[in-house]
């Protein structure tokens, strides 16, 4: 068992195939239209951020910025390769290639690495009292703010490269998901909309959720993922310490209670069109002061829905070919800019 995990984890570390930068500057005049850079974060050693740049980005104008939080034992190079759909090799399937698209920025910060593996690392996304599980790993156990790191890192992008700051938005897999979920309860001046990818909401189980406004959420998480699973409890991967993650049906429930929705939600069953396995629901909350949506991933696993499986489907299941979650997770945003 202990050997399978470390297989997982180097799989999950090196799914970009290549590393881009040894060591990163600062991004003051790195970064160019249409490119990838490493950056350097100022206070935070160890801890670069990379960032994709649409090819008609200019200084002088505000830019859209989607912020990609990778899953327990990535990095940032893990968490671009696995927006990419298995088919064309070209890249045009993932999220950057998108935003060459539409004319965002996306970036991917590193977490907190383990001591033993720069390249394996977490963020704190709460957890840790009672029964539940502390998500994940060391920045989780050590107290890590990752939420003073991501305030620094949006600081950096402002110094440099005009976020606009009505449409900054934050996604990520798993632990990355969760964490997304605690920046819309501790960040949500700042966070305009999340859409969290099999994770659910363990700050707000643990420790509570006391978001400064309603914030829209797009959840999408597959209801056979053995990592996290759908209904809750100590299911895990890596992390398997007998405590439990939340459960997919209170996370969404309880935003769409903060966000003020109606107690029922609107359900849509989207076109089966992929033979994998998997049917996709759309399952929509009325009369909302911010919009509550969850994608029911019926039969999908512990993946980016059309995305790149990190690893075999008897460890992560599924992935869903039905629905791209590059585009659901854009369109989402595209039509959530911070009221």
């Amino acid at each position: 068992m202990r050997s399978q995990r470390l297989a997982l984890l180097l799989t999950v570390m090196t799914a970009s195939g290549c590393h881009r930068q040894l060591a990163p500057e600062r991004c003051d005049s790195l970064a160019t239209p249409g490119t990838t850079t490493s950056c350097a974060l100022a206070g935070w050693s160890d801890r670069a951020y990379d960032i994709h740049l649409p090819p008609g980005w200019s200084p002088d104008s505000p830019v859209p910025v989607v912020l990609v939080f990778h899953g327990g034992g990535g990095s940032r190079e893990s968490a671009a390769s696995l927006t990419c759909s298995s088919e064309p090799a070209d890249g045009s399937g993932c999220l950057d290639a998108l935003a060459d698209r539409e004319g965002f920025a996306v970036v991917y910060p590193d977490g907190t690495s383990a001591r033993t593996g720069r390249r394996l690392r977490t963020w704190n996304a709460g957890g840790g009292s009672g029964e539940w599980q502390c998500v994940s790993g060391r920045a989780c156990g050590e107290g890590v703010d990752d939420v003073a790191f991501v305030v620094a890192l949006l600081d950096d992008l402002e110094r440099w490269m005009r976020p606009d700051p009505k449409r900054i938005f934050a996604t990520g897999l798993s632990n990355g998901a969760a964490m997304s979920h605690r920046l819309a309860c501790e960040l949500s001046a700042r966070i305009a909309a999340i859409a969290p990818v099999a994770g659910g909401n363990q700050l707000a189980e643990a420790q509570g959720c006391l978001p400064e406004r309603p914030v829209p959420v797009l959840q999408i998480h597959g209801t056979a993922d053995p990592c996290w699973s759908f209904e809750g409890g100590p299911a895990a991967c890596l992390q398997d310490d007998g405590k439990s993650k939340a459960s997919i049906p209170a996370t969404v429930a309880d935003w769409a209670q903060r966000n003020g929705c109606g107690p029922s939600p609107t359900v849509e069953h989207l076109p089966d069109l992929a033979d994998d396995g998997t049917r996709v629901q759309r399952e929509s909350y009325p009369g909302c002061r911010a919009d509550v949506v969850l994608l029911r991933i019926v039969g999908g696993g512990h993946t980016w829905p059309d995305g790149k499986p990190y690893f075999s489907s008897d460890r992560v299941g599924v992935v869903c070919r039905d629905v791209n979650g590059n585009e659901a997770i854009w369109q989402f945003f595209a039509s959530h800019p911070m009221q």
